[in-house]
């Protein structure tokens, strides 16, 4: 089968999305051509290039609008490639989709759209942020019931989404592909070590740095933090200073306040390093506002690191499958702050599930499941 992924953003792009259409795209190109349709985000990349058995396109953007770019020749260069395809993937969201899915129909090609979260825009947006996000839920809706499924990661993200929970029928539920994660103990004391974490209680977090993470929370448990773990260190990794987002100015306050207590590592984009990161964690905490499926709480996981999250769809899924951590109310550091404690001082309580979350997440099994979708529907 020849596959054509769709979406805005791809490699080197850093993004749990971004993450997940790779390994997906990567996983079914051992086996099968796969191209990647994508925006040309950063003019220094190359318009062609093959990463991993992928062939990817690039568009080159005239603006960015919002979280998107403009892309006159999107459609052209999509039509064109359309010819070579059996099976299309769109990653949403995608402003374009309400244009790919009926083109793609009308040639008679398999479209599938993944959903990876609703689109949250922060209140700053305003009334602008609150129409953008009325015609996606419009657009995107008619796309799914256009297409041949829409796959999502859980289904307790999907009934408490405005965008998904009319379109129960159209529900393919696979979960994300990750690969397996061998912490190198040496690796970690060497990265503790670099980073004066040596004798810390290490609470980590890795993410962008925008208002539906969260980070404003995790930031403001800092003082209720140290006086159950006096030596506790927050370690945070991710872009901070996000160009469609203000939100940096937001919490740099609140950095500068603890900046004994906080570490910004910015993005990690070497495995080995965020292999050493997650493994240097005592604690990995997701402080969500609202998250889907947040990739990096799975990753602490299966490097062995408990997770504490915040009681929202989704991202509560893996805490509640694994069993390791806890969930606490959203918007609540005093609690927050409490939950990681706990988690702390009977961290082997919570790590002895580290094989149930290997299993869950089991990488050929899970590719497996997107073939089995893709093939039968």
């Amino acid at each position: 089968m020849r596959y054509l992924f769709v979406l805005t953003y791809y490699r080197p792009h850093w993004t749990g999305l971004t993450q997940y259409a790779a390994r997906l795209a990567e996983g079914l190109a051992k086996n099968n051509p796969v191209t990647v349709l994508c925006s040309q985000h950063d003019k220094k990349l190359p318009p062609k290039e093959k990463i991993a058995g992928v062939r990817v396109v690039r568009v080159s953007y005239w603006f960015r609008m919002l979280r998107s770019v403009i892309m006159p020749g999107f459609l052209p260069t999509m039509i064109r490639l359309l010819r070579e395809a059996d099976t299309v993937v769109v990653y949403l969201p995608l402003q374009e989709v309400i244009l790919v899915t009926p083109i793609c129909r009308l040639l008679g090609k398999k479209v599938f759209l993944v959903h990876n979260g609703d689109l949250v825009l922060p209140n700053e947006s305003g009334w602008k942020g609150r129409l953008v996000e009325k015609i996606y839920r419009l657009t995107t809706g008619l796309s799914i019931r256009l297409s041949n499924g829409v796959l999502i990661q859980s289904k307790d993200y999907a009934k408490n989404s405005k965008l998904l929970s009319p379109l129960e029928d159209k529900w393919r539920v696979v979960l994300p592909l990750f690969e397996k994660m061998i912490v190198d103990r040496k690796k970690v004391a060497d990265f503790k070590k670099r980073n004066s974490l040596t004798d810390k209680v290490v609470i980590g977090y890795s993410g962008r740095f925008v208002e539906e993470k969260g980070v404003d929370f995790l930031l403001k448990s800092i003082p209720w933090l140290v006086k159950e773990i006096p030596n506790a260190v927050l370690v945070m990794a991710g872009d901070y200073k996000i160009k469609y987002e203000n939100f940096w100015e937001k919490i740099r306050m609140l950095i500068d306040k603890h900046k004994d207590r906080v570490r910004l590592l910015g993005l990690i984009n070497n495995r080995d390093e965020l292999l050493a990161f997650y493994g240097s964690l005592d604690v990995y905490v997701q402080p969500s506002r609202t998250d889907c499926f947040p990739s990096s709480q799975i990753e602490a996981v299966l490097c062995g690191t408990p997770s504490v999250c915040t009681d929202i769809p989704g991202a509560r899924w893996v805490v509640k499958n694994t069993k390791m951590g806890m969930i606490v109310p959203p918007a609540d550091p005093k609690k927050m702050a409490a939950a990681i404690a706990r988690v702390y001082k009977d961290r082997d309580k919570y790590v002895k599930y580290r094989g149930k979350a290997k299993k869950i997440f089991d990488y050929q099994q899970t590719l497996e499941e997107y073939e089995k979708v893709f093939r039968k529907d």
